[in-house]
């Protein structure tokens, strides 16, 4: 294996902490940008990964990717709360487009740079109106989280217009695993009320869908997108669609414990259905998700209580 130069934005984060477990086990070198505002050194504190503590929107992060001049971007650093990005549409656009075109930009001036990967969003899509969605499925996102991975990814396709910038965008599913600060995504949420002995909120009837794919497999997938020879678009999901009640059975059932969850109002900008083909992504690169949606959540706890 020929070595290679890797930085991971936001690997300190919850996906990118699994990226850097997966690369500790080659011969590349690594590389990390972080502001440390939601992830944790402690947890990724290697003697063979560096950490640069910045934002990605200044010069700095500029200098330091010029510095390192990387083989491969994995850009995973974001604003990524969908509520947040309702309440601050600026700040979720700020972080999240001029961010990564800043990020993008620096990328442009390095010589031998080979791919630039960026962490999309199911939240592209907006509501399924089909029962599975595809890389070519029209793209209406729900809320200004959406909107900006979407920009993002247009951008993307326009510098690859341009000046033949090398990308792949990964638009991932719902992601789903150990969180080593309070998540707030539905299963974090269940999981963290129910061990409190406090009533979970579902919103809305619950019957909502969502394609839930386990953090190790897309570790695997952000890796792997950096063979990809052709840019564009992949869907990085397991083809199956999961209610919000069953998710609730499922965790309920794990941890075992029996608490009657309190029910609200939907949320504006939250999505009803979503489920994703990942057929073009597997043609590509041979990648199979490795664990159900009963084996992700049985590994997540395992994690979370040894």
């Amino acid at each position: 294996m020929e070595k290679k130069r890797f930085l991971i934005t936001g690997g300190c984060g919850f996906i990118g902490t699994q990226v850097l477990r997966e690369l500790l086990e080659t011969p590349h070198e690594i590389f990390v940008i972080d502001d440390l505002s939601s992830g944790e050194w402690t947890s990724t504190s290697e003697t063979r990964v560096a950490l640069k503590v910045c934002d990605i929107r200044s010069e700095e992060a500029t200098k330091y990717i010029l510095e390192v001049s990387p083989h491969y971007v994995i850009h995973l650093a974001a604003q990524v709360d969908v509520p947040t990005s309702m309440a601050r549409q600026d700040i979720d656009a700020d972080t999240n487009i001029m961010g990564t075109i800043n990020m993008l930009l620096a990328c442009k001036k390095i010589a031998n740079f080979e791919r630039f990967i960026f962490a999309s969003s199911a939240a592209v899509y907006g509501n399924s109106e089909t029962s599975l969605l595809t890389e070519l499925s029209d793209a209406k996102p729900r809320s200004p989280y959406g909107m900006s991975k979407l920009v993002c990814e247009q951008y993307l396709s326009l510098n690859k217009t341009m000046d033949d910038f090398p990308y792949c965008a990964l638009r991932f599913a719902n992601v789903y695993g150990k969180k080593n600060r309070l998540g707030k995504d539905v299963i974090s949420c269940f999981g963290n009320k129910l061990k409190n002995q406090e009533a979970p909120i579902l919103f809305g009837s619950g019957e909502q869908t969502r394609d839930f794919i386990f953090v190790d497999d897309v570790a695997t997938a952000l890796i792997l997108a950096t063979e990809i020879k052709k840019s564009g678009i992949y869907n990085i999901a397991t083809n199956e669609q999961t209610s919000i009640n069953e998710v609730f059975q499922h965790v309920s059932n794990i941890l075992q414990i029996s608490i009657t969850p309190k029910r609200m109002a939907p949320r504006l900008g939250d999505v009803y259905n979503s489920c994703l083909s990942n057929q073009k992504f597997k043609d590509a690169t041979g990648w199979e998700p490795k664990y159900t949606l009963q084996e992700g959540l049985e590994r997540m706890y395992n994690l979370i209580t040894t």
